[in-house]
């Protein structure tokens, strides 16, 4: 027959071993209340400073975005103020374009306006010089005749000396001189020279007779002084002769023949071309294009090619 187990001598889990001083609080309770007392404490204060920490910083961070939001706000002040400038920029700038393009065409109806009246200009010149040659187209000039006391009514004078040089003319009265005098000199001639004598004949016919008498009778001298014949012509006319005249020295340097036709032209001979001037300023143009074309070198076609 088994034998029965002992009752051993094991405490029950439930029933807790009371102190020996009596009625109190278990040791363990008490010491488990200390601890988490003294944690709940430091949490605390954890707490409060990290609160304090955060409160500080969104106080920061609030300042620090309240300047930013007036730096935005300044700036964006200054772009609206910038864009208003630029606006009105833009405004003087379409302002000045307008009135450049508006001085543009001004400009160029100046130009056209000009070339008009320099053409017009040009043209009542020659018209001018023309009226003024046809005035003058029975007057002939004759220089290097000396003055003398005999000379006092200067036109009967003529009247009988012009027959005398040029025996081929005959004036059959003294009506066909209708006036005659002398061009006064200017201040920087010598009172020994001669003074021009101008000489207005009753006819244009008469005036040719006697050039062309003065230019057959090859040099005419009378007192010892060189006299020649010329038709009168306005100053206008004189200027552009005299400057034609300097021109053939130069034209025919570059191999051209020239001669100066009457009133006021030159004609020019190069290559077997001809060419008519009327301007003084032509000639120059001409000279210059014809320079600079015989100036230019001459590809060398001579070569030798070497076997």
């Amino acid at each position: 027959m088994p034998k029965c187990k002992e009752k051993s001598n094991k405490k029950d889990f439930f029933v807790l071993e009371r102190p020996a001083g009596g009625l109190g609080k278990s040791p363990s309770l008490q010491h488990h209340a200390t601890g988490d007392t003294t944690r709940q404490g430091g949490a605390e204060i954890t707490l409060q400073t990290l609160f304090n920490t955060i409160n500080t910083n969104t106080g920061r961070i609030e300042k620090s975005i309240a300047q930013l939001e007036a730096k935005i706000d300044n700036l964006n002040s200054r772009i609206l103020s910038v864009e208003k400038r630029m606006d009105v920029a833009e405004e003087k700038v379409t302002a000045i374009t307008d009135k450049v393009g508006k001085a543009e065409e001004g400009n160029n109806q100046t130009m056209h306006l000009f070339s008009s009246i320099v053409k017009d200009n040009l043209s009542l010149s020659r018209r001018l010089e023309y009226l003024e040659n046809q005035v003058r187209a029975c007057n002939i000039r004759i220089l290097g005749l000396v003055e003398d006391n005999d000379q006092k009514d200067l036109g009967t004078f003529l009247s009988e000396w012009i027959p005398s040089i040029l025996t081929s003319v005959s004036l059959p009265s003294t009506d066909c001189i209708t006036r005659a005098f002398r061009i006064p000199l200017r201040e920087t001639r010598s009172e020994q020279t001669c003074r021009t004598v101008i000489v207005k004949l009753a006819s244009e016919k008469l005036r040719n007779e006697i050039l062309t008498a003065a230019r057959g009778s090859g040099e005419i001298i009378y007192k010892e002084k060189k006299i020649l014949f010329f038709p009168d012509v306005s100053p206008i006319t004189q200027r552009r002769r005299k400057a034609f005249l300097e021109y053939k020295v130069a034209l025919s340097d570059i191999g051209a023949r020239a001669a100066v036709l009457y009133p006021a032209k030159l004609r020019v001979e190069w290559k077997n071309q001809s060419y008519i001037f009327w301007d003084p300023m032509q000639v120059d143009h001409f000279l210059a294009n014809k320079r600079s074309s015989t100036q230019q070198p001459v590809p060398d076609s001579s070569g030798s090619d070497s076997d």
